[in-house]
């Protein structure tokens, strides 16, 4: 009797932790970062007094477990916080969204089609009966004329009455199938938790003083998200600055879409090696010749050269869009604006030490579809110098340069570019802003309007013997055509070797007009044209070396 009193007492102190899921909890705001993500999510619940567990589902398996943190309110304490993988669950948390819907309509399409194909066996067999018996009269007597056309009239309304059945069972197991096909590409297509997938919980272990309703703030870092830059480079005409639309291309594949988020871009790259670089002692000792390795890393850097010789397709053209004629013809009295076009006050930019973010005011949804969802986040006037640049050594091509300085305030990363000269589309271009220079140059694309050719004047091209020294001269001529109906100014580069070898000699002997760097053998004019105007230009070299060697001009 008194162990059992005892037993009693024992149980009536002993609390039992309580369990407590959270299916419901929502992402409410997403900082995106270069390699990363951070999800914020709300969660709310009843406590009871005492310990309890709480089991947050749904979350996405691509989160980074060092990096969760929880706040809450009311005064409730956070004893532990893990994460899990949970393979047992029930199909509401496994299949969020239509995916689940899709995944129904497959079962039940594909139980019809098998139902069907039953259907078809059954009417092959009845019309393989039909045949099978299709013996009209006996051995011993025939049939009389009337007979012979009534059962031949039955014969042929029974065939035609099941093949017509056979042909609508055909029909409706094609479309079937056919649908099952589009809906299964469509659910493979989608990166959302598919059926027997397990799904990743968060486990808080908690303490309450008293019978509370409390909320829960629960961020981490996930892998499967990312931003990059794009850009939009509008150019009115060389007298305006340019329009420069900033935007970001956003993907994530963490299994939940993100529906009416806060979204936050930020500049930082958590995936970034931050450890200080350390510097270590090096030595020097005779070199061992390794003939076979040094052959093979010929070979690589050779095929490696060969790679970046390839030459590289010539950018767009200027294509136009619309001409000005149809432009005003225009039968809508209502002009069409930039949907994408973002005010001053829709987006914070937060500039850091370290980073700069762009918190942009509206709730955004991006699905978990892998796909590059994008959004503006500012727009810019950059303030412009326009010059027409050649290089007829690499290409025949003119192209309009914007050249862009401080621009470093502009906190601009790298990225592609679309080109567009007034409103027509020119093509494609990059933007680079990690040079070392103080100006950025912007390629606005080449104009057709201004043709150059460098050609080798073969006159010229001599080859002479004296001593033991050879000389050889080569000579280029390259002729600019200004084809448009306003002046222009036209730099035109290009170059002649320089020695480093003492028993080579490089003579400049013609290069009239040109600013001329000796360092690096670089030749620049700068060409002013009248409209219609044709002018040519004059590269004379000449390089002396001992007559039983042979040379070669090559990049560095």
């Amino acid at each position: 009797m008194k162990q059992t009193i005892l037993l009693g007492l024992t149980l009536m102190f002993i609390k039992v932790e309580a369990k407590i899921t959270i299916n419901n909890s929502a992402v409410t705001n997403v900082t995106i970062y270069r390699n990363y993500a951070k999800e914020t999510r709300m969660g709310a619940t009843t406590l009871p007094q005492g310990n309890s567990e709480i089991i947050v589902s749904n979350i996405t398996q691509a989160i980074d477990e060092n990096s969760i943190q929880v706040g809450c309110k009311n005064n409730v304490k956070i004893l532990s916080v893990s994460s899990r993988l949970n393979y047992i669950t029930d199909e509401n948390g496994m299949n969020p969204g239509t995916i689940k819907i899709w995944q129904d309509s497959v079962k039940w399409m594909d139980k019809k089609s098998r139902y069907l194909s039953k259907q078809k066996e059954a009417f092959e067999v009845e019309l393989a009966v039909l045949n099978a018996n299709n013996k009209l009269g006996s051995n011993t007597e025939g049939l009389k004329p009337l007979q012979l056309k009534e059962l031949l009239e039955l014969n042929r309304m029974k065939q035609i009455e099941i093949k017509k059945l056979i042909f609508e069972v055909d029909e409706d197991y094609a479309e079937i199938r056919n649908q099952i096909a589009h809906l299964q590409n469509q659910i493979n297509e989608s990166s959302q938790n598919a059926l027997g997938k397990p799904i990743r919980e968060i486990i808080l272990r908690v303490y309450s003083k008293n019978e509370v309703n409390t909320q829960f703030k629960i961020s981490y870092l996930v892998t499967a998200a990312h931003w990059t830059p794009t850009y939009e480079i509008r150019c009115e005409n060389t007298a305006t600055p340019l329009l420069l639309h900033c935007r970001a291309k956003i993907v994530q594949t963490t299994g939940f879409d993100w529906k009416n988020v806060n979204i936050k871009l930020s500049t930082a790259n958590p995936n970034q090696n931050h450890n200080r670089p350390i510097l270590y002692p090096i030595y020097v000792d005779f070199m061992q010749p390794d003939f076979y390795n040094n052959q093979l890393r010929g070979q690589q850097l050779g095929g490696y050269k060969n790679m970046m010789n390839e030459k590289a397709p010539a950018p767009a053209g200027l294509v136009q869009m619309m001409s000005a004629e149809n432009r005003n013809n225009q039968l809508d009295t209502e002009e069409f604006v930039d949907g994408m076009k973002i005010d001053a006050n829709q987006i914070t930019i937060l500039e850091g030490e370290m980073m700069v973010e762009y918190e942009i005011e509206q709730a955004q949804v991006i699905e978990s579809d892998g796909q590059e969802h994008i959004i503006a986040i500012q727009e810019l006037l950059l303030p412009a110098n326009y010059n027409y640049h050649s290089v007829p050594k690499l290409d025949n091509g003119v192209f309009l340069l914007a050249r862009v300085t401080d621009w470093g305030k502009y906190n601009l990363l790298a990225g592609d570019a679309t080109l567009f000269f007034d409103d027509m589309y020119i093509g494609k271009s990059y933007i680079n802003p990690n040079v070392s220079s103080d100006t950025l140059l912007i390629s606005l694309g080449r104009d057709e309007k201004l043709n150059i050719k460098r050609v080798k004047l073969n006159d010229l091209c001599v080859t002479k013997k004296f001593s033991n020294k050879k000389k050889e001269t080569k000579a280029y001529e390259t002729i600019v055509k200004n084809n448009k109906n306003i002046p222009v100014e036209i730099e035109v580069l290009d170059q002649y070797p320089i020695s480093k070898n003492n028993d080579i000699e490089v003579t400049l002997e013609e290069a009239d007009g040109a600013q001329i760097t000796r360092d690096y053998g670089k030749l620049l004019w700068r060409i002013k044209m009248l409209p219609g105007e044709s002018k040519k230009i004059r590269m004379v070299y000449s390089v002396k070396f001992p007559e039983e060697k042979a040379i070669v001009e090559k990049g560095t």
